[in-house]
């Protein structure tokens, strides 16, 4: 029924044991190797997992590529660095039960306060995502010009665009430890990862409001 995405690269293992351990033996679950060459021994792997190494490409890249072997009707990614229950994937399925269409479902990262079960036309932050794999023509959902950070925002508003169903379960809750899931993290990772986030403020933008509007939004980042 669904299968659950991961993508790691030089990833902590404490935290991707968690988050296997979190999501349990029941779920297929497909992990997306980009540093192609990480050590699984200290995983704990069980008949459920793929496993398929790649090239880093970037993490919507992963994603995509996770997709095209999904042979589920539903599929979660989740980021490594996010902490939810233990029952979490099947109450989020239960409660994508509760909406008669979506095209992707996205729990409340603990930014939105609303008296309402689903915030409709959301985009925002999206490290967790249940896609409905029936309501895409394709699944190179990701545009793979995107290495790092907004791709998910550029997802979200492609499907505004196209009047595809995007909404937050507002009751179903996890929390978001940014940028922690790589160990060894560096000066120069930090500048990169710097970079990759300035670029793609400017390229999401540029490519869905225009180049004077990426700029002004990017300039700031850019003299810093």
């Amino acid at each position: 029924m669904v299968t659950i995405i991961l993508v790691v690269y030089k990833s902590d293992e404490k935290q991707l044991n968690n988050i296997l351990r979190k999501i349990g033996k029941k779920y297929k679950i497909i992990i997306i190797d980009n540093s192609l060459n990480y050590d699984f021994s200290k995983i704990n792997i069980n008949k459920h997992i793929k496993i398929i190494r790649s090239n880093n490409y970037g993490n919507g890249a992963g994603i995509n590529l996770a997709l095209k072997k999904c042979k589920t009707k539903y599929a979660i990614y989740t980021d490594i660095d996010v902490s939810f229950g233990k029952n979490f994937v099947l109450s989020f399925i239960k409660e994508s039960k509760k909406l008669k269409n979506f095209s992707i479902l996205i729990p409340n990262h603990g930014n939105i306060k609303s008296n309402h079960n689903f915030v409709e036309r959301y985009n925002g932050e999206a490290a967790v995502m249940l896609f409905n794999l029936k309501s895409f023509k394709k699944k190179n959902l990701f545009d793979e010009k995107f290495f790092l950070y907004f791709e998910e925002i550029d997802l979200l508003t492609f499907c505004k665009k196209n009047n595809l169903k995007c909404y937050l379960a507002n009751k179903i809750k996890i929390k978001h430890q940014r940028a922690t899931s790589i160990v060894n993290d560096t000066e120069k990772i930090r500048n990169l990862r710097n970079w990759h986030y300035m670029w793609s403020m400017f390229y999401y933008n540029k490519k869905n409001f225009g180049f004077f509007k990426a700029f002004g939004f990017t300039i700031n980042f850019l003299i810093k």
